[in-house]
């Protein structure tokens, strides 16, 4: 699936969730003057103090009708919608991180997830690296929302990276990508710690030839 962000002004959008991530997908899509979009929350205070009148009923009813659907991380499609209509949307679903990479920014991109330690190591690292002179970026599942942020061709970039926004992000394509230990965790939402290692493992995923995995042997 070939997808850019030109693309993507002529599509019929939906913005799933209005937190933090949320909030940001919707500042972004006002910033570059998209049209053709939606926003839904699954939390009924959350619709009202937004303003959003349709009703849940008619939202599942017509939600294959969106080209993409936005998802922020932690929103789990399998308990909100059915899998007759998961079916229908599974390949719609993208994440913040992929409106991202559709920009096509020539940045060099560091990601790191893992059961513990995630945020620890990328502010390690974003230490290392400033006290080099190198200019960064901290963003994912740490920091501000990497859409909210003034990005430089020549920035390192690096991005947390929690099993939920891996699980649904699909045009990631990063040039370090390490995985610091798996541990059983977030079973209640993957269902598995197959699933689970299975979301870990999609960091890996659209890497080239040039690009770098590091794993910890020790898990």
């Amino acid at each position: 699936m070939k997808l850019k962000t030109s693309d993507l002004k002529n599509k019929n959008l939906l913005i799933y969730g209005l937190g933090t991530t949320g909030k940001s997908v919707l500042r972004y899509f006002r910033k570059k003057k998209f049209k053709q979009y939606s926003v839904w929350d699954d939390d009924n205070c959350i619709r009202k103090s937004n303003k959003i009148k349709i009703t849940r009923k008619r939202f599942i009813k017509n939600i294959d009708k969106y080209d993409y659907i936005i998802i922020s991380p932690g929103i789990n499609l399998k308990q909100q919608l059915s899998n007759k209509t998961l079916n229908k949307i599974s390949n719609k679903v993208i994440t913040d991180l992929d409106l991202f990479f559709l920009q096509n920014k020539k940045v060099k991109t560091i990601a790191i997830t893992g059961t513990n330690g995630k945020s620890t190591t990328c502010k390690i690292l974003e230490h290392v690296l400033k006290k080099n002179k190198k200019k960064v970026n901290l963003c994912g599942n740490i920091g501000r929302p990497i859409l909210d942020q003034k990005i430089y061709i020549n920035s390192n970039v690096i991005i947390e990276l929690s099993s939920f926004q891996l699980f649904y992000s699909k045009f990631l394509k990063l040039d370090i990508s390490m995985i610091l230990n798996l541990k059983k965790d977030h079973i209640d939402w993957h269902s598995s710690f197959k699933k689970y290692k299975e979301a870990k493992f999609r960091i890996f995923r659209n890497q080239k030839k040039s690009s770098h995995a590091l794993l910890n042997e020790k898990g």
